[in-house]
């Protein structure tokens, strides 16, 4: 385990146009400000479709099933990050057959109403990156983890660690 604190800077509201593809106007969002690390604090809207991946099982190397669907597709929650400008995010979506949720992919479309805030964040450099791992039960592979930098501002205080 390792930590970080942060501080936040600026929340940004992005509003997701009916018709508009939910990653692709992200990405353009992040390109247009230079938004490069942020924590998506939520979002909420509809969808007229989605396209979402899931784990497949528990087991290393993982796999993932990708899932598509369209109709009256209710946001109920958005969650994820920016690291290194590259959005991503986990959203749970409802019909009225249930619940469920997964990695938004190109294919989620905005129906009526799609709103996404970013808490942009400064402190600690994030960065991803794919490093070799082995867990008893799961097997070895790879996974990409989360890296912080070294401090870049005074004003993160503490509550910085690896444990």
């Amino acid at each position: 385990m390792e930590y970080a604190a942060l501080t936040v800077e600026r929340v940004h509201v992005l509003r997701v146009d009916p018709g508009e593809d939910v990653l692709l106007t992200v990405n353009r969002f992040l390109a247009e400000t230079g938004l490069r690390q942020a924590v998506v604090l939520g979002g909420y809207g509809t969808l007229t479709s989605y396209h979402l991946h899931w784990i497949k099982h528990d087991r290393l190397p993982s796999e993932h099933i990708l899932g598509q669907g369209t109709g009256g597709i209710e946001i109920l929650g958005m969650s994820g990050t920016v690291v290194e400008g590259e959005p991503h995010i986990h959203v749970t979506l409802s019909t009225p057959a249930g619940a469920y949720g997964g990695h938004v992919h190109e294919g989620c479309t905005a129906y009526v109403l799609c709103e996404i805030f970013f808490a942009e964040v400064t402190g600690r450099e994030l960065r991803r990156e794919r490093v070799p791992v082995d867990v008893p039960g799961m097997g070895a592979g790879t996974a990409l983890r989360l890296l912080f930098g070294p401090a870049s501002d005074r004003r993160s205080g503490g509550g910085d660690g690896a444990l």
